[in-house]
């Protein structure tokens, strides 16, 4: 795994900072707001939105940024693996999720931070700043695992309390032949996204 220059990564762990401060108060003011608008506590807010895999994956580049901003020697597949998860977050929202909400005030900043501003900000720092040249074929797996877990996870939370996070997970709606091709395809984004990725950083390093 290959190290920035210093002043690089100077510059990149301090890019990386004030994204983990980003995500850390979006996610503080989100839970309020959830709390409050659910008349629930604290705990209560974090059961109701994590169930959302946005909430997830911004989690991940949060925990992810900050410890590369404190100094951390962070695997290359951990970083691009946070990069392919929070560029579907965007994707997804903007080409499924989005048209129609009619969101303001505080409720749209936030929405649009963990939907936009969070993953442009960090795919734009792993492509600026972070290392790719450990990136390999086998990570894929990893990657892809990531959100067919996650859809079992809010399947299995849906079945339980008969709230589904989004209509494509939705199997009494749907059907669980049609929600299980959701889910392949969008591991399949997964692993194009990821292999984009991978050619992309050999070819950078040649």
């Amino acid at each position: 795994m290959c190290t920035p220059r210093p002043r690089l990564l100077t510059k990149a762990r301090l890019a990386a900072g004030a994204i983990a401060v980003a995500v850390a108060v979006t996610l503080a003011v989100r839970l309020t707001m959830t709390a409050q608008q659910n008349e629930t506590s604290f705990w209560g807010a974090v059961w109701i939105d994590y169930r959302f895999f946005t909430i997830w994956t911004n989690t991940l580049v949060g925990g992810v940024t900050a410890a590369f901003a404190m100094g951390r020697r962070l695997p290359d597949w951990a970083t691009a693996g946070a990069a392919v998860s929070i560029g579907l977050v965007g994707s997804v929202y903007h080409t499924l999720l989005a048209a129609g909400r009619n969101l303001t005030g505080l409720d749209f900043v936030i929405d649009h931070m963990v939907h936009t501003v969070v993953p442009l900000g960090f795919i734009a720092l792993w492509l600026w700043a972070l290392p790719k040249t450990g990136l390999r074929w086998r990570h894929l797996a990893v990657w892809s695992a990531y959100p067919i877990l996650y859809s079992v996870y809010a399947i299995a939370r849906g079945a339980a309390d008969g709230v589904y996070p989004y209509f494509f997970l939705n199997v009494p709606e749907l059907g669980a032949a049609a929600v299980a091709g959701w889910v392949a395809g969008l591991a399949a984004v997964f692993l194009v996204a990821g292999a984009a990725m991978i050619l992309g950083s050999r070819m950078a390093a040649r």
